[in-house]
């Protein structure tokens, strides 16, 4: 089996591998229902045996009966309850890893997307399903005929007083979800744009007391909270309302079996015990049929779930066999072949049939005007954005194929506005590396001309730094941003709008570093700027308007092409070479 019938088969194959634990808990959940019936049966007893033959032996075996079958039911329903717990986390355990493992890069978050792509939410929402009470409501919603059936033992009419029951509870249920259901889906909206609101101020609490907002944000504050909180009110009685109802129903139904089954034994159709028994019965007939009801939107919200999980699944499964039928030889490191894409809200194209190649060791400058589309271009040769036609390959490999292990010791990345994790500089610099080191940071640091303004503060590389690393000027998140590039010691790097205050402050130290990168590790050094910066050993020219990569003939690259296409003729003062007689010898002519 590869590794797309895998991914398409993962879930069912999941559950498949704990259906022993499933069929033990469903075997468990018939016990425990079975020993439920052991609370009935000792009133039962009581009332015809007991207080009839005034045997205070028998009251006292069937009491130690009776605690030890309860004990017995502690027991096995909490066994059940680990079992499916553990259950749910091993399920959540081997998606998560197959869907980690198979995930190409930056499949993780998707263009336009703040909450991860890739599954992880519904595999979280089918875990907490399965180990919730959700499961065990089903379970014992299954059994709940078996009780029906000995109430129905007892006497026909109180089966039909407990069947009309379990419809007046279900109908109740049915109008609740319809009248619920318009006020949920408002609620979480309204809670929404708190979330919202509270995400702004964490992101953007500098710029709004920069910039005086405070005011503005507390009257939207207010307004938001407000609606929210009426919403919520509102949403809270309609609930309240109908638990009410439902609560009443049951006491309703179980008291007419009472008056009903004492009205049976005064016409000699049934004895006290039979009496009592039966209000105890249909007590535990109601109450499993009303927490099934009440978890019928956790059961179509787990179905969605389980959809939208096996759809992700075969998404990825397709991209791979994609990915992996597309495996041409090739001797550049990275081929960007006819390349084009459309912003996913307009539906304009962004790039339009870009192509590039690099062989390795490279330094390829990207010329264009803001708003041209040089990011989107940095992004799109990361896989950040979908292809709408043409195709990016690295050594020869389709970029789906990259796993975020691979990918990062082949690209870097320095983006125009670069954005931090809240942590250390060390943190930010190393992005997370389990296997990071001081002496790799620091060289990090040195290679973007850092490593003196670092230490020049008083934690250091143990500064913390917000996701805005606003306690950095513009200059050194710049630097930052370029650090945490060559610490990857990537394949290709990608340099998005390189700050010109860097090369005004540090360009032969720059210079020097983009050479021994190129020299020594073979580095394919990608710049895109708004202006040509004409940096030596430039390898390739390009400008990009419009969305279209074109080639810019540098006057570097003149002058290489007239050496490389001239005879090698020593220079000789005022001196012209021209082609003369028919058989287009050259000949030397002075003036």
């Amino acid at each position: 089996m590869n590794s797309a019938q895998a991914l398409r088969g993962a879930a069912r194959h999941a559950v498949r591998r704990g259906s022993l634990v499933l069929t033990a808990a469903f075997g468990i959940s018939f016990a425990v229902n079975l020993l439920r019936l052991a609370g009935p049966l000792f009133m039962l007893l009581i009332y015809d045996r007991v207080l009839t033959s005034r045997s205070v032996e028998t009251l006292v075996a069937l009491f130690g009966l009776l605690i030890m079958l309860l004990c017995v039911l502690g027991t096995l329903d909490y066994a059940r309850k680990r079992m499916l717990a553990r259950f749910g986390a091993q399920f959540q355990e081997q998606i998560e890893e197959t869907l980690l493992s198979h995930s190409g890069r930056n499949q993780f978050f998707q263009q336009g997307r703040a909450k991860p792509a890739l599954g992880l939410d519904e595999v979280d929402g089918l875990r907490g399903f399965l180990h919730s009470g959700s499961l065990i409501a089903v379970l014992d919603f299954l059994w709940t005929p078996m009780f029906v059936a000995v109430v129905f033992v007892l006497h026909p009419l109180l089966g039909w007083i407990c069947v009309g029951g379990i419809g007046v509870i279900c109908l109740l249920m049915l109008i609740r979800s319809v009248f619920k259901g318009g006020r949920q889906e408002q609620a979480n909206l309204a809670r929404g744009s708190i979330g919202k609101l509270k995400n702004a101020i964490v992101a953007s609490h500098q710029t709004m007391r920069k910039q005086d907002m405070s005011v503005g944000f507390k009257e939207r504050w207010k307004t938001a909270r407000d609606d929210a909180r009426d919403r919520a009110i509102s949403l809270q009685d309609w609930t309240s309302w109908f638990n009410s109802i439902s609560r009443i129903t049951v006491m309703v139904v179980r008291y007419s079996v009472l008056a009903t089954g004492a009205y049976l034994t005064l016409q000699g159709e049934l004895t006290a015990g039979a009496m009592v028994a039966a209000t105890f019965m249909v007590t535990r007939v109601l109450g499993p049929v009303e927490r099934f009801v009440t978890q019928i939107p956790r059961l179509i919200q787990a179905r969605e779930q389980w959809r939208s999980l096996n759809q992700v699944l075969k998404t990825r499964a397709m991209e791979l066999e994609d990915a992996y039928s597309e495996q041409p030889s090739t001797p550049h490191r990275l081929v960007v072949d006819n390349v084009s894409v459309r912003s996913p809200l307009t539906g304009a194209l962004l790039l339009r049939s870009v192509s590039l190649t690099s062989t390795g060791g490279e330094l390829i400058e990207i010329t264009g005007t803001s708003s041209q589309g040089k990011t989107v271009l940095a992004e799109t040769i990361l896989g950040m954005w979908k292809l709408s036609s043409g195709s990016i390959l690295v050594n020869g490999h389709h970029t789906g194929r990259l796993t975020d292990v691979e990918a990062q010791t082949v690209f870097g990345y320095a983006p125009e506005n670069p954005s931090f994790l809240a942590g250390t500089i060390a943190e930010n610099i190393s992005g997370l590396d389990p296997q990071s080191n001081p002496e790799k940071v620091s060289l990090a640091a040195r290679r973007a001309r850092m490593h003196a303004a670092i230490c020049a503060l008083p934690m250091g590389y143990n500064t913390e730094l917000d996701p805005q690393a606003s306690c950095l000027s513009n200059f050194e998140r710049n630097q930052l941003a370029l650090a945490r590039a060559f610490y990857k010691d990537a394949q290709i790097l990608i340099i998005d709008t390189l700050d010109s205050e860097m090369l005004v402050r540090i360009p032969k130290k720059l210079e020097t570093t983009f050479s021994l990168l190129r020299e020594r590790d073979n580095v394919t050094i990608i710049v895109l700027t708004r202006q040509p910066l004409n940096l030596p050993d430039t390898t390739r020219s390009y400008t990009l308007q419009d969305g279209r990569l074109a080639v810019r003939q540098t006057k570097a690259a003149n002058q290489s092409e007239k050496d490389h296409n001239s005879p090698a003729i020593k220079p000789a003062a005022a001196a012209k070479m021209s082609v003369v007689g028919k058989d287009n010898t050259p000949q030397i002519v002075r003036s």
